[in-house]
């Protein structure tokens, strides 16, 4: 079989073309450019496909609806989304819709920011039979339906640019030492470079900066860009000899550079030893900074192509060392993206292993007993979907990774969850401008998660960012005055709901110039309810409190109860005084809380209850009866035991205060006696409460 080198890079005249199109007819012509871009296409060389693509489509023939289509998703896999967009609408104008390109066009519209459109798409999509990909597809359409909630903590992040990007891809940050290891295929060299097919750029490597005082933020961001192919800059083969696969995520191509226009970055390689011919990538350390976990290309074709594997090494005399392939690794597919646990017990990575829920995957294999472990296990579809889940990171106990088969801005976006009684939590997205409408990914945390760093290819080309984390609050400030006098009313209780989760928060007592207030987050809807004995309730609803410092609010305006006077008693003699407290102790009552599914106090409970105790220490021989009610969202046996609990840590808490324990008795009465509707959210949460009883002994 003849073999012919495909690619000049730049050197080619365009004689050649010219004498080519001598030797053959037109739709000749297009079937053997056509061929050679199959070929690099096949061979997921996407860069090198697209110039064939586009000579062939020069010159009309029958392959040309597939070669409108697959230069569409060259341009798709290679990023660059102005002409993957423009190429997908061509073909469909030509040929009509399929699913992938409604789908892709779907996304490139997110990527532009058209988010209607997107979502009109994924709504046409959610009706067609494909219900592997329902999930998927409802949760895009959901997240481009509305992008308000992605965008309401915007105001805790300030995200630069560093300085080290070049025109390249750079990539995947790790802390090390005291400074920060990164991927990136960098020109490291003007004359000649071997080249990764799937994007014609340089292999990837790691490089190294070894203090992180050391890197710097710019202050102009460019704007998008795009990379230009050449079309009359390539060369035919045109034996018809049988395609052949010599890579999967990789091409050795060696290519001219005398009219080098890239950017050359002097920065040094991380290590010597972790260098072949072929990629390397992602990567992770243990806590101890002597073993490091990395994802590489096979040294070893397997059926024609070059699959990732994750390896070991370790680091002994300043030297990494004893290089070993994870047992686990299959060599058929695809493994990369390692991260260790905070335990270091358990190894997370992705895989496109086939029997997954769809693109890539997460895993973890157990490290506990040694690292011989191949026993792999996914995790579920709390975290994986029909989408592409990738390059985990853990911070503590939280899981951080990227997707694009969840509700988001568009591309892959930043999530977290966390697992709680052996169970994956529901992902949460990390939001603008940590994330975009483009694809961010790998995220990494400094010790106290006040700053880290983050890549994300918003500009064209992936980046490294640097953020800094610190929540914003906004204060909001109101006054509860009596309603026919404009009087300020102290002793007032105030309690703030918060809107989404339907739950108390937080309590305040106004003071002697009525006024309260509450920190609380931007963007985000509360509720207030004012109370006073004698004065009717008064509440106020926030539907968004906006991103100002300070919010303050109209006043709480308390109705006055009229006194009616009570009949003249038969004169007898007179007994002890006795004060009505109860009327004060079931508002106070009302503001007790615990945490779900807990008998823990929760801290907005501390004020009322502290309240109580200034009525045990002012009245010696008042005694209480404390009740303990629930829901009935839980069985009953568990609601009684609930309740229970619940009621004891409130005794408790007076006990603890100094009270005698004999002032003070409790019981739980579950789910049996509801004062509210179980069947909606408000009538649970009346149920969900704590009663008190008081009482005086003569």
């Amino acid at each position: 079989m003849k073999k012919i080198i495909l690619y000049s890079i730049i050197f080619l005249s365009g004689f050649q073309a010219v004498s080519f199109a001598q030797s053959g007819s037109r739709s000749r012509r297009a079937e053997v450019y056509f061929r050679n871009g199959e070929k690099e296409f096949n061979d997921q060389r996407y860069m090198y496909a697209i110039p064939f693509y586009k000579t062939s489509l020069q010159h009309p023939s029958k392959n040309d609806s597939m070669a409108s289509l697959h230069i569409a998703e060259s341009y798709w896999y290679v990023k660059n989304y102005d002409s993957a967009l423009a190429y997908y609408q061509l073909y469909e104008s030509k040929y009509g819709s399929i699913f992938s390109s409604r789908q892709h066009i779907a996304e490139l519209s997110a990527n532009h920011k058209k988010y209607p459109e997107a979502a009109a798409i994924y709504q046409t999509l959610t009706a067609e039979p494909v219900a592997k990909t329902n999930r998927l597809l409802s949760e895009r359409q959901k997240g481009f339906s509305n992008t308000q909630p992605f965008l309401r903590d915007s105001l805790d992040y300030s995200v630069h640019l560093l300085n080290l990007n070049t025109k390249q891809q750079d990539f995947s940050p790790q802390y090390f030492q005291r400074g920060m290891v990164f991927v990136s295929n960098r020109y490291s060299k003007i004359k000649t470079e071997r080249e990764f097919g799937w994007d014609g750029l340089p292999f990837a490597n790691i490089y190294w900066v070894k203090d992180t005082l050391d890197l710097y933020t710019t202050d102009t961001v460019p704007g998008y860009s795009s990379r230009v192919h050449n079309v009359n800059a390539i060369k035919a083969n045109d034996d018809y000899t049988a395609q052949t696969s010599n890579d999967n995520d990789i091409i050795v191509l060696t290519g001219s550079r005398s009219n080098y226009n890239g950017t050359l970055h002097k920065l040094a390689k991380f290590s010597d030893e972790l260098n072949t011919k072929y990629n390397y990538g992602p990567l992770c350390f243990n806590k101890a900074g002597n073993k490091v976990y990395f994802t590489r290309n096979n040294l070893s074709p397997n059926n024609g192509r070059y699959n990732l594997e994750i390896c070991e090494a370790e680091l002994e005399k300043g030297t990494w060392g004893n290089i070993k392939i994870m047992p686990f690794v299959n060599p058929a597919y695809d493994f990369y993206h390692p991260a260790l646990s905070n335990d270091e017990t358990k190894l997370y990575f992705c895989s496109n292993k086939p029997d997954g829920m769809g693109g890539s995957d997460i895993y973890y294999v157990s490290l506990a007993d040694g690292t011989d472990s191949k026993e792999i296990f996914a995790l579920d579809n709390k975290i994986n979907t029909a989408g592409n889940e990738l390059f985990p990171t853990m911070h503590g106990d939280t899981l951080y990774f990227s997707s694009d088969g969840f509700a988001g801005l568009g591309g892959l976006d930043i999530y977290k969850s966390y697992m709680k009684r052996g169970v994956w939590q529901t992902p949460a997205n990390m939001g603008y401008p940590v994330n975009s409408s483009f694809d961010d990914f790998c995220i990494i945390f400094n010790s106290n998660k006040a700053k880290g760093f983050f890549s994300s290819n918003r500009l064209g080309t992936d980046d490294i960012y640097v953020f800094e984390n610190e929540p914003f609050i906004v204060q909001i400030e109101g006054t509860v005055l009596s309603k026919p006098t404009r009087r300020r009313l102290d002793l007032a209780k105030v309690l703030l709901r918060d809107d989404e989760t339907k739950t108390i928060i937080d309590s305040a007592i106004t003071d002697i110039t009525g006024n309260f207030h509450f920190p609380v987050r931007p963007g985000r809807g509360y509720s207030l309810l004012g109370s006073r004995i004698q004065y009717t309730d008064d509440s106020l609803h926030i539907p968004h409190t906006g991103t100002e410092k300070i919010l303050a609010l109209q006043p709480l305006l308390l109705t006055p109860i009229p006194v009616v006077a009570p009949p003249v008693p038969v004169e007898k003699a007179k007994p002890p005084v006795v004060p009505d407290l109860q009327a004060e102790i079931d508002a106070l009552a009302k503001m007790v809380f615990f945490k779900t599914a807990s008998a823990e106090l929760s801290p907005a409970s501390i004020k009322p209850l502290d309240e109580v105790c200034r009525y045990l220490a002012k009245y010696p021989k008042l005694t209480l009866y404390i009740e303990g009610h629930t829901d009935s969202r839980a069985p009953a046996p568990y609601n009684l035991d609930l309740s229970k609990r619940r009621a004891k840590s409130v005794r408790e808490y007076f006990i603890k205060k100094g009270f005698a324990p004999n002032r003070f008795t409790s019981e739980g009465f579950g789910l049996t006696r509801p004062i509210g509707d179980n069947d909606t959210e408000e009538g649970r949460a009346m149920n969900r409460r704590v009663a008190i009883k008081a009482n005086f002994h003569q």
